[in-house]
């Protein structure tokens, strides 16, 4: 089995599907675009980004408590934020933020080496910048995959399974749900996804791999990797 790296640490309260054949299915995807985060680049106070108004009340965060987030964030980090880089800061939101929020999850997610390698290189400097690398490798899940962090067997985290995800040029990402092609990967990699919407196990990677990458597929025109999602047994 490949070693397994650290790509970050995802604050994300969980809603069912509005679309789609999944419709009404909740999946435990790191994503952004089908969850609802509690830590994006809406926390920062001059982010292009803001939050909702649906996300708001979801998260329900006043006006008063959105600026005492942009104060602890401004102070932490500048730009290009959708996720931790470690367990403790990601702990330490949540608690001063979010901490009688049982239904805020934080998520870890790791990418198999070949994947990590994948994306350091689709990512590098100078590579793809008038495509999907607008930022020129200048994002948080590059620069923590280049610090090679190993999972660890014995880490207060709980397996939930694999994900495929198509990484955009900020560092935030698809999962392939929201390509509406369950059916299609399911039917012809002969996949079944577990209870979490995910895979257990992923047997022909090398072959899902060129299908996920292949431009005449129909997910988001991004590269796309293989990730392992797992849930923080928050204590």
């Amino acid at each position: 089995m490949e070693t397994h790296y650290l790509a970050g640490y995802y604050l994300l309260k969980l809603k069912p599907l509005d679309f789609g054949d999944d419709i009404n299915k909740t999946v435990w995807t790191c994503g952004n675009c089908l969850n609802i985060s509690a830590f994006d680049n809406w926390c920062l106070s001059l982010g292009y980004e803001k939050l909702d108004k649906k996300d708001k009340k979801a998260l329900n965060l006043t006006d008063d408590k959105i600026n005492e987030i942009y104060h602890w964030t401004d102070s932490r980090f500048s730009d290009l934020i959708n996720g931790f880089a470690d367990l403790e800061t990601a702990k330490e939101f949540k608690d001063l933020f979010y901490n009688s929020r049982d239904d805020i999850q934080i998520l870890g997610l790791y990418f198999p080496q070949t994947d990590a390698e994948l994306l350091i290189e689709d990512f590098r400097e100078g590579n793809n910048v008038d495509e999907f690398n607008y930022n020129n490798g200048d994002i948080g899940i590059r620069k923590n995959l280049q610090k090679k962090i190993v999972e660890q067997a014995d880490s207060n985290e709980e397996f939930l399974g694999y994900d495929f995800i198509g990484v955009e040029g900020d560092g935030s990402f698809h999962s392939f749900y929201c390509s509406n092609i369950t059916k299609t990967l399911t039917t012809k990699f002969n996949l079944k996804t577990n209870a979490f919407g995910l895979f257990d196990e992923i047997e022909n990677r090398e072959e899902i791999r060129a299908y996920l990458n292949d431009p005449k597929s129909l997910l988001e025109p991004l590269p796309y990797y293989f990730a392992k999602v797992t849930r923080v047994k928050y204590v």
